[in-house]
């Protein structure tokens, strides 16, 4: 009886190890299978989804790492924030801030962002937007750029929540129209979630989708980068005429193609050590690289891509995509006319001819394979800008 009751004792351990090694083995290749479907997740993302039975692709929201960042004189932890409870009842993300006494204040924050490009007529398209009788100014300067995610945490949008709170519209909104917000990744070492890495694992779209849980209307404009990169040469002063702007373009080639043997395209593009010494913003107009950081973050849809081309040769039709992007009417015909009329906005009126058919030749190349990418990732060949090199 006690030899019978022992080979009953090992069959079970044996039955129970086996069931053991047929759950790892299922574990192991569960993970194996999220990580080929999501590669933009770490392994450890990964290993932490399966044991919690999540098998979704979408990022978590990174850990509170520096709670008392403001006291030290550091980069405020973005993740450490209390997140505001947006008020349904209004079309702009605004929310009660309680202060003492009982009293509170209502604040708001942007309803879309322009993000980019520099150079690409975001000023003009800006101040037209804000002539539609629902959409407000910022309260920061000029009106269009705060600078809020990349390089300032101030509270800009004042005047749209006094707008909102006293005349108790409901559909009125505001926007940010920082056209470095695309591209200006440059402080992300201070980001604490960064902290000892090669490569930034968190940028400003994760900011964004943390705060609003979920995406804001962004809208991007973009221009054919060789016309961009001229434009924005002599705009920043960085050269006057088409000689220095060929030479300078070369040097800047040179560099960055030095940093590739070494380093990451990412590494590359986002260092602030590389961009102080560049000579021309050559590197500004691989969209795609980009491009990808946003889209890692948030789907397609919450994108409104244009072409200073077709704004240009289609305001009416470009403002209205605009419009119906941010599901608000349309202004009527006087007012659209007006709008139309407006005199244009930062136009550059320094430069001394077009680049040299030698420089245009080498940016062509050196834009080929991000201009290719940049047409896959927005699913429209009109970003190849083929109509322009045609």
């Amino acid at each position: 009886m006690a030899e019978e009751n022992k080979g009953v004792g090992i069959l079970s351990c044996l039955k129970s190890m086996a069931t053991r090694k047929v759950k790892v083995l299922f574990l192991l290749l569960s993970a194996a299978v999220l990580a080929m479907v999501c590669p933009q997740l770490s392994w450890s993302s990964v290993s932490q989804r399966i044991i919690q039975g999540t098998t979704n692709c979408e990022p978590s929201d990174p850990p509170c790492l520096d709670r008392l960042a403001s006291q030290f004189n550091r980069v405020e932890d973005i993740f450490c924030i209390n997140l505001p409870k947006f008020l349904p009842q209004f079309k702009n993300p605004c929310f009660y801030d309680y202060l003492s006494a009982g009293k509170r204040k209502l604040r708001c924050l942007p309803y879309f962002y322009i993000i980019g490009m520099a150079k690409s007529g975001t000023s003009d398209l800006h101040a037209r937007m804000v002539k539609h009788p629902l959409v407000n100014r910022n309260d920061f300067g000029s009106g269009k750029e705060t600078r809020f995610w990349s390089r300032n945490r101030y509270d800009m949008f004042t005047q749209t929540a006094e707008d909102i709170d006293g005349q108790k519209n409901s559909e009125i909104i505001t926007g940010d129209a920082s056209p470095m917000d695309l591209w200006d990744f440059r402080g992300w070492p201070m980001i604490p979630q960064n902290e000892g890495l090669n490569e930034p694992h968190i940028l400003m779209p994760h900011f964004l989708k943390y705060i609003y849980k979920g995406a804001p209307k962004l809208i991007i404009q973009l221009r054919e980068p060789i016309e961009r990169l001229y434009s924005d040469y002599v705009f920043l002063g960085y050269g006057t005429n088409p000689i220095e702007f060929h030479n300078h373009t070369l040097q800047a080639i040179d560099m960055l193609n030095a940093c590739l043997k070494n380093h990451t395209t990412r590494f590359c593009y986002f260092d602030n050590d590389m961009y102080q010494k560049l000579p021309a913003r050559v590197h500004l107009g691989c969209y795609s690289v980009f491009l990808k950081e946003w889209f890692r973050v948030f789907p397609r849809s919450a994108f409104h891509v244009t072409r200073t081309t077709e704004y240009k040769n289609d305001m009416e039709g470009t403002l209205k995509g605009v419009f119906d992007f941010l599901d608000i009417p349309h202004p009527t015909s006087s007012q659209m006319e007006d709008i139309v009329n407006m005199t244009r906005r930062r136009v550059t009126v320094k430069k001394e001819g077009v680049a040299l058919p030698e420089t245009v030749k080498v940016l062509r190349e050196f834009y080929a394979d991000c201009n290719k990418e940049a047409a896959e990732l927005l699913a429209d060949d009109r970003f190849s800008w083929k109509d322009h090199y045609s």
